[in-house]
């Protein structure tokens, strides 16, 4: 049988356990710690402060790439703006026939009627310059197929003088009036109008390109819509007439009831 042991051995042991547990304490803390971790300090340095822009990265194929922008981080677009109307060239010096593009228009015509040339001005080379506008420097036709049907040449006191300033980037236009009629030479006055329909207007500056036959239509006047009077509507001769009568025999029957001799007591 085995011998109690004595209190100082007890002692010995209970004091080696609680040694052990110290150590195994300390042992943890270290471990938790470790020896080469940054201070605390340092770390709220590095998230307060802000980071410098990174240098932008290169993909494989040379393309550059930069950072991804969050929605957060994106701007706002700019709303989308009309340019403004460019501003129109000064004119300088006198245009050159050769460097005048003249485009012509007939919208509506009625044959025996006056019709409304429109030629549309442009310049070639010239930024801008003055043009003067005359049967020395403008001629414009009226054909049917290969015939001339009216040409300037035949009647140039039809063509106004005037002066228009012609530029390259803006178009000018110049109205010119037919006066429907056929021409010839001297451009007498006792010519026929025209026939209602196709035919076509050719322009040009003397000297210069002509330009591509446009082609219209002499509508036959008995076909044309007239223009509608403004305002309300007159009464005719016959509703007149209509009336006058009424009121007379109005009248007529007011006199027989006057006239009506009183009956005999």
């Amino acid at each position: 049988m085995r011998r109690p042991l004595s209190p100082g051995v007890y002692r010995r042991r209970r004091l080696g356990v609680a040694v052990t547990a110290v150590l195994l304490v300390v042992a943890t803390v270290d471990l938790v710690n470790g020896d080469d971790g940054a201070p605390a300090d340092d770390t709220v340095q590095q998230v307060g402060g802000t980071p410098a822009e990174s240098p932008t990265a290169t993909s494989p194929a040379g393309v550059a790439v930069g950072p991804t922008k969050t929605r957060k981080g994106r701007q706002p677009t700019a709303p989308a703006t009309t340019p403004p109307a460019p501003t129109p060239a000064e004119p300088e010096g006198r245009c050159a026939d050769s460097d005048v593009t003249v485009r012509p228009e007939i919208e509506s015509a009625v044959a025996g009627s006056r019709v409304v040339v429109t030629l549309a001005l442009n310049t070639t080379r010239s930024e801008a310059c003055t043009w003067t506008v005359s049967a020395e420097h403008l001629a414009y036709r009226i054909t049917d197929g290969d015939v001339d049907v009216w040409a300037s040449s035949d009647c140039p006191e039809q063509v106004p003088s005037t002066e228009v300033v012609v530029r390259r980037d803006l178009v000018s236009t110049l109205r010119l009036t037919w006066n429907g009629r056929e021409s010839s030479r001297d451009c007498p006055a006792s010519m026929p109008a025209v026939d209602p329909g196709s035919y076509a207007v050719e322009a040009a500056a003397i000297g210069g390109e002509p330009s591509d036959a446009v082609t219209f239509r002499l509508t036959d006047p008995a076909k044309a819509q007239p223009a509608k009077p403004a305002g309300p509507s007159l009464p005719t001769s016959k509703s007149k007439s209509k009336s006058a009568s009424k009121s007379k025999s109005a009248s007529k029957s007011k006199v027989k009831k006057t006239s009506t001799k009183p009956p005999v007591r």
